[in-house]
């Protein structure tokens, strides 16, 4: 299944992409019918982007600084490696639950890292680019190796409020 889901969506990726020229520290593509933003690739991570991540050049700053920062944590690598673990350990529940856990603190460290880079005023503006890009038909998929913004509602409100209160310390 893990197998199957990642060459899915590489094909699928590979297919409708299209070359951006953008400033980033990672090759940049434009693919419409992406549910959201994403770093996919383990070996040649690249930055997948959807039109609404391109609505304002702020945001498409915002968007590049969040998904270069899940690449400089090496969150794409931290995914593979939450992934094989499912496999092996696919019958225990706290391997899932340890599992999603993880990838909810990639999330929140990456939103900690990108707010102290963009400065405290800008978080209610990341907060708000957050929400309008982020994926909310589907849950959190934790056998797909690409760092997308999904979650559930609990999940969204829980990053959001921890935005609206960050303080630099």
């Amino acid at each position: 299944l893990f197998i199957c889901k990642n060459t899915a969506i590489y094909r699928a990726l590979r297919a409708k992409r299209r070359r951006l020229e953008l400033d980033a520290a990672l090759p940049v593509y434009l693919v419409d019918a992406l549910p959201s933003p994403c770093v996919f690739g383990v070996f040649r991570p690249a930055i997948y982007l959807t039109p609404a991540a391109l609505e304002t050049p702020e945001r498409t700053r915002m968007v590049l600084l969040h998904e270069e920062t899940h690449c400089r944590h090496g969150d794409h690598l931290w995914a593979l490696l939450r992934c094989a673990l499912l496999c092996v350990y696919w019958f225990d529940p706290f391997v899932w639950l340890a599992a999603y856990l993880s990838k909810r603190d990639c999330e929140l460290a990456c939103d900690e890292s990108c707010i102290k880079r963009l400065g405290e005023e800008k978080r209610v503006e990341y907060g708000g680019a957050l929400i309008d890009l982020i994926d909310r038909s589907r849950r959190t998929d934790l056998l797909a190796v690409a760092t997308t913004m999904s979650g559930g509602k609990r999940a969204i409100q829980e990053r959001v409020a921890r935005i609206a209160s960050f303080t630099r310390s």
